[in-house]
């Protein structure tokens, strides 16, 4: 975000520096230098991709050109540089100002040290040599002691209310560019006007500092040309600058975090766009902070700014397909309005769901990286053409939908070496098919009582193996089962509709995205029984879950019985039970 930007190394610039003062003494005939507190000028600023990046700490050549741009007055300083600095160097003039104000100094062997990172007690020294009214206190550091090199100058700052009093200091810690600014800020007797901040259009829009940062106004302040009144005894800022960014318009992603850039080439805040909502820092906000740190966290270590929107969105659904595992949990109640967000946030959390908690998942992946991406539960198609609720995500850009599937590209990959391309395909491109649910509920069929024999068949069937403690729900198979089109049809249960047979009973479980079905048949004959039994061998589909499926169908004849049986644990448990019992 820059407006007035200095040299590249200049970016991180905040304040000059000393040497301890036993190498870097003031030069008692300098003349007196003096800040800039009349103009409140942008005496700092932020990178290109906008942040200020507040932990960082600054080196002694960005110090002397910040602070070298605050003097009031300059000095004529003609003694050669140290020797390492060049004269074309960036920094160069500002090390002639203000070692000509004596505020620092080389080194013994004739080198300033450009690159050197300066700590708190440097800093500190370097404020105590401007003039100032020397004021005492009792307060003091336990980790400064009379001893210390920097004792006199702490104790300044101190007593000058330009540093809080506490038990420790850290003399020798870096200095961050937010402790600085807040420092310098007190120096010049400047004071973010909070009220024009929160309520103006312009406001500076930093993606790495929210508004709680406990040096957010200091570096607003800091980092906007503005006018003000000092009238009622508080800075009112009266006009300021409105900052631009270098970001092109569009959605970028810094940290992890999502923003947006208008065409105006601000960032964007406290709106929609879309359905994804920015709050007032700008930041992309899903309602759930835990989410927003699981997302922010997995897009950091994926994404890079400098990848395209597509390129983007293939990582995170690569990250998807990748990361993430199947765990027959159970469908989601998908008429709460939040169960995308709630299944999400357990799929970043356990990286372990079914085909909801993939959909939710990856959704939210899409929308971190700046798509409107949407989860939705309904029917998936197999290749075989079995029908199952299932969910994907869909995403429609440029006008066009499209439809996302990492769940069945990793778990058919990974257990039944079956490779599918699921990104992004238009509906009816992909192998697989995908069914939205109808808007409207439709009528429901007539119900087939369940044929009480072949229900207690199946009784016995499970005998002590219920299918893994989870219920089970049984259903009337019929001829002509699913020709009204509003019941599911026998072709889910047999993969075939023309098998005619006199009544039958399905067992299946209740949590659909587990795999697990035993199908009984009765037919007029053993012959019939036999044949149909044949023909079923072909025909099921083990897969027709479409999240998971079993490995094998079993399907047997017991005179004019055919039992099914879908089941990969007990699978050969219950059909021992069949020929035991038919």
């Amino acid at each position: 975000m820059m407006k007035k930007r200095m040299t590249a190394g200049a970016l991180a610039a905040l304040m000059a520096a000393s040497l301890p003062i036993t190498a870097c003494a003031a030069q008692n005939s300098a003349p007196q230098p003096q800040l800039n507190t009349a103009e409140h000028m942008q005496y700092m600023n932020g990178y290109t991709d906008g942040t200020f990046r507040p932990d960082a700490s600054i080196t002694r050549a960005e110090a002397s050109k910040l602070l070298a741009s605050l003097l009031v007055n300059k000095v004529e300083n003609e003694d050669h540089l140290f020797n390492d600095v060049s004269v074309s160097a960036w920094y160069a003039d500002a090390v002639r100002q203000m070692t000509g104000f004596g505020l620092v100094n080389g080194y013994t062997d004739g080198t300033f040290k450009p690159n050197a990172k300066i700590t708190r007690a440097e800093f500190v020294a370097i404020l105590s040599r401007f003039p100032h009214t020397d004021i005492g206190t009792d307060k003091s550091f336990a980790d400064v002691p009379r001893t210390n090199w920097a004792y006199n100058a702490v104790q300044t700052a101190l007593a000058q209310g330009w540093i809080s009093a506490g038990t420790n200091f850290r003399p020798n810690a870096p200095i961050t560019r937010a402790e600085t600014v807040t420092i310098l800020n007190r120096v010049l007797g400047r004071q973010a006007d909070e009220f024009t901040i929160n309520t103006s259009e312009g406001i500076r829009i930093m993606p790495d500092v929210p508004n709680t940062h406990w040096a957010y106004w200091d570096m607003l302040e800091a980092t906007t040309d503005h006018k003000f009144d000092k009238s009622s005894g508080s800075e009112q800022w009266t006009s300021f600058d409105k900052e631009t960014t270098d970001l092109t318009p569009g959605w970028h992603n810094i940290g992890g975090k999502l923003f947006h850039v208008n065409e105006d080439k601000q960032f964007d805040h406290d709106k929609f766009i879309g359905s994804l909502e920015l709050d007032h820092n700008g930041y992309y906000i899903t309602g759930s902070t835990e989410l927003d740190a699981l997302l922010a966290s997995a897009v950091k270590s994926i994404v890079k700014d400098s990848m395209t929107q597509q390129q983007k969105l293939r990582a995170v659904y690569d990250y998807a397909k990748n990361t993430f595992g199947y765990l027959g949990i159970g469908a989601a109640d998908t008429s709460k309005s939040d169960w995308a967000l709630t299944s999400a946030t357990d799929m970043l959390k356990t990286h372990k769901g079914n085909c909801y908690s993939w959909a939710a998942g990856f959704t939210y992946l899409a929308r971190q990286v700046g798509f409107d991406a949407q989860a939705i539960p309904g029917t998936g198609v197999s290749p075989k053409g079995s029908e199952s609720v299932h969910a994907w995500t869909e995403i429609t850009i440029d006008g066009t939908a499209y439809t996302f599937d990492p769940q069945i590209e990793s778990v058919y990959k990974k257990r039944y070496n079956e490779n599918y391309d699921l990104f992004m395909k238009k509906y009816g491109e992909a192998v697989w098919g995908y069914k939205k649910p109808e808007v409207t509920e439709p009528e429901q069929p007539e119900t087939v009582k369940v044929d009480e024999q072949l229900s207690a068949l199946v009784s016995k069937i499970y005998g002590a193996r219920p299918f893994g403690g989870m219920g089970v729900a049984e259903e009337a198979l019929y001829n002509g089962m699913g020709e009204d089109g509003m019941s599911r049809g026998l072709f889910w249960y047999l993969g075939t509709d023309d098998i005619k047979f006199e009544a039958g009973v399905a067992s299946e479980s209740m949590i659909t995205s587990q795999a697990h079905s035993i199908v009984v048949l009765r037919f007029a004959d053993e012959k019939q029984a036999a044949d149909a039994a044949a023909k079923l061998k072909t025909t099921v589909d083990p897969r027709k879950w479409i999240c998971v499926g079993v490995d094998e169908a079993k399907v047997v004849s017991k005179g004019k019985l055919v039992c099914i049986v879908m089941d990969d644990e007990n699978g050969d448990y219950y059909i021992n039970n069949f020929k035991a019992n038919a």
